[in-house]
This record gives structure tokens, sequence and C-alpha cells, in this order.
């Protein structure tokens, strides 16, 4: 009931913000973002949008493959749209799915609970990298160009990307020097690592970390190969908002597309339900800020979610079918215990 409430409450913020926004550039906004949408251009959007999905599902192929386990991409790639689906869908766009992700590669699969948790950590970290690299040359690429409005919202980015880079560089040192991040956060909190590492779940934890470190070691050809597909993954990704903005206005400098695509990321980081409201926010002050045009910028974030809906809707058909599938196989197991109390 919690989760429902705070969806709620996130979705009510998020339509607020999105009508703020929207009442400033002009409602007739919605209907220039559904005709360029469903326009010969809009379909390459879509298309580039599945092209990125598909290099995502065999990133997360390579990964399990390093772990000495195989899955066909067809099915790996139902499952990662539903994840991508709950991800989207949920208050935070960037995050959500992943817990949904392990429990069906478990399910699916018949895979440890160890490895099938770490290939979707595994899978994660290498998302963040990128996210994070492109994110600070975006803002950089901003801040050559305009300012932010205050300076307390430029202290909100700034701790935010510190924040988030202190915990990522604090992952790869542990990483690199096969160390436990665990272990050191477990000593920081003052719990005895002997005390948690004992129990079931501690186990899996610990297990599920030592698959994450042994990934991330710069002797394996994995974790390289891991490192470019998400490296392609986030160019593919700055291209698709480069040309949608070349779609929207001619003529624009790489070094704009690349803020504009910095700060439509940070307006993700909101922990509102597929980014509704800050998507709009963000895009139309970056854009507004470059001359751009505030109205344009609307425009250009409800043609980037509405590609990304796309994609969410077939992440949920695969969501209802798995949900029917195992909700057959708990009733049948079900009937069958019945039978053999009789």
């Amino acid at each position: 009931m919690k989760k429902v409430l705070k969806f709620v409450i996130a979705l009510s913020i998020g339509l607020v913000i999105f009508g703020f926004v929207m009442g400033r550039a002009g409602w007739d906004r919605l209907s220039e973002a559904f005709v360029l949408f469903l326009s010969f251009k809009g379909i390459i959007i879509v298309l580039l949008t599945f092209v990125i999905a598909a290099i995502s599902v065999l990133r997360w192929k390579l990964i399990l493959r390093s772990q000495g386990l195989d899955a066909r991409v067809k099915d790996l790639g139902k499952l990662w749209s539903v994840g991508f689906a709950i991800s989207f869908l949920t208050p935070i766009s960037l995050l959500g799915g992943e817990a949904f992700r392990i429990y069906l590669t478990k399910k699916k699969f018949n895979f440890s609970w160890e490895k099938s948790a770490a290939s979707v950590i595994i899978d994660k970290i290498l998302d963040g990298t990128l996210f994070l690299m492109f994110l600070i040359v975006g803002i950089l690429a901003f801040l050559f160009y305009g300012h932010f409005p205050s300076h307390m919202m430029a202290w909100l980015v700034a701790l935010i990307i510190l924040g988030l880079l202190g915990i990522l560089l604090l992952f790869y040192f542990k990483a690199v020097n096969r160390e436990s991040v665990l272990e050191w956060f477990l000593k920081v909190f003052g719990i005895r690592k002997e005390k948690f590492k004992n129990t079931p779940n501690g186990k899996i934890i610990f297990g599920t970390e030592k698959e994450v470190i042994r990934f991330f070691s710069p002797r394996r050809r994995a974790f390289w190969k891991g490192l470019s597909l998400s490296f392609l993954r986030y160019f593919l990704l700055f291209l698709r908002a480069a040309l949608l903005i070349f779609f929207l206005k001619e003529g624009i400098e790489v070094s704009r597309a690349l803020a504009i695509y910095g700060f439509a990321n940070l307006g993700l980081l909101f922990p509102l339900p597929a980014g509704l409201g800050s998507l709009e926010a963000a895009s139309a002050f970056s854009f507004g800020t470059l001359g751009l045009g505030f109205a344009t910028g609307t425009i250009f974030g409800m043609v980037w979610r509405g590609a990304d809906l796309f994609l969410c809707l077939i992440g949920v058909v695969f969501l209802v079918k798995f949900g029917a599938e195992l909700a057959e196989v708990k009733i049948l197991g079900f009937i069958d215990n019945l039978k053999k109390l009789k």
C-alpha cells in the first residue's frame, strides 16, 4: 500500500510540473509532438530506440557468458524489456526493474541467485558509468553556453554529480584492488562482517559481490567488451537526442546537443514516473537557455518519452505474460498439494 501511495504522490507531482511547463509553453505543443512522433522522423527515433535496446540485451548476454552461463538473446530480450518497463514506470525512471529481472532470470533459466543478481548489477554499473560520463560532459557543455538560474540549483546539481561520482569511484577502486565494498560499508557502520556473512542471505549477498568484483578486472576482456558496448549504447542515445534536436532545429552544433542531452538526463534523476514533468522542464530550460526556444524543448521531451514508452508497452505485454505463467505454476502447485493431502 505504501508503494502505491508513493507512486500516486510522485505521479501527482509529475503531472503538476508537466501542467506548469505546458501551460507556459502552450498546450498546442502536444499536437506538434504527436505529429512529429507519427512522422517518418519519429519512426527513425523509434527504430534507433530498438537498436539501443538490442545493444543492451547483447551486453547482458556478454555478462552472463563471462559467468559461464548461456541464454538465448530472444529470451533475454523479453526479460530485459520487462525490467525496462518497470524501471520506466516506477518513480525513478533509471531504476526499479532490476529486482524483477533478477527474479525472472532465476525462474526462467534456473541460474543461481548469486549469478542472476550479479549479472543485473554488473549491467547496471556499466550503464551507470557511461550515464555519469555523458552527464558530466553534457553539464560542462551546458555551462559553456549558459548558467543555472540560481546558486542553490547549481550546488544541488554539483552535489548530485559529485555524490554519484564518489560512489562509482569507490566501487572501481575497491574492485580493481579485489577488495569487498560490502565489508568496507559494514566496517563504517560498525557491523561485524562475520555476524552478517554467516546468515543465508549474507552468503548470497557476498557471493553476488564476489561475482561482480570478478567481472570488473582490467585483465578481463569481458570487462572491456562490456564497457565498449555501454559506450556504444550511450553514444546512440546521444545520437538519438541529437537527431531529434536536428529535426526540431536544423544546424545544431554537437556541443549544444551534448548540453541538451546532459541536462535531459539530469531531469531523469528526479523521482518521478517516466521522468514525467522533470524531462519536459529540463529540456525546455536547456532549449530556452541555449536560444532554441522554451516551447520547442517540451516537444523534444515528449517525443523522447514517446519513443521510450513504445518500448515500455512491449515490456508490459511480456510482464503480463510472465505473470500469468508464474500464477499458473503456483495454482498447479497448490492443486498438487491438495491432492497429496487427500
